[in-house]
């Protein structure tokens, strides 16, 4: 005969498994507060305005234009093709375009350090740079 302490019932698995669900979404809230606590760290402590848009075509500097000063310039990018950048209130953006899918003209105006614009059939790249030292961010030994 069966001990009656170790038989479980349907309402036991049932308050089991309630439990279950309940300590899982816990655990998701807390990993998504605090993934958003790491991004708002970021945005707040480690992003920086960059001073100068850097043109490469092709994968070699085609000019460096400051941001603080409006400016458009052409550029022929990959097979004589063009793209129009404008500097703007120390935002970059690319303006026009020849290629197919002209999604470089759909991407937002940059400012900060890192942020690139990219068009892929021109071989395009627009990046912001900064004159400040990058901080050490690891150690290899």
């Amino acid at each position: 005969m069966e001990n009656p302490k170790t038989i479980k019932t349907s309402k036991d698995n049932a308050i089991y498994k309630n439990m279950k669900i309940k300590n899982d979404i816990i655990l998701i809230g807390i990993i998504i507060i605090a993934a958003l606590i790491c991004f708002a760290a970021y945005y707040i402590f480690y992003r920086n305005e960059g001073t100068y848009a850097q043109i490469s075509v092709d994968s070699k500097i085609y000019k460096t234009l400051p941001l603080n000063k409006d400016t458009t310039i052409t550029i022929r990018g990959a097979n004589n093709s063009i793209n129009v950048l404008k500097i703007k209130d120390g935002y970059a953006s690319i303006t026009e375009a020849d290629c197919p899918d002209m999604l470089c003209v759909k991407q937002k105006k940059i400012h900060y350090n890192g942020e690139t614009l990219v068009c892929l059939p021109h071989k395009v790249v627009v990046a912001i740079i900064s004159n400040e030292t990058a901080d050490i961010d690891g150690v290899a030994y």
